[in-house]
């Protein structure tokens, strides 16, 4: 991964293997995906207790 590619397809995209490679964008943007459907299943629980 490299830190500064911030474009898709940036300055990693040709030294990956055949799995290719990820940028950290990616990386971040899946984090808050994951992070997202935490809060919202928490909080629908939270919801569900209360009736």
């Amino acid at each position: 991964m490299d830190l500064f590619d911030w474009e898709t397809g940036g300055r990693d995209s040709g030294d990956g293997g055949p799995g290719g490679s990820c940028s950290w964008v990616t990386v971040v943007l899946i984090g808050a995906f994951v992070l997202l459907a935490v809060l919202v299943h928490s909080f629908l629980g939270f919801l569900g207790g209360l009736f």
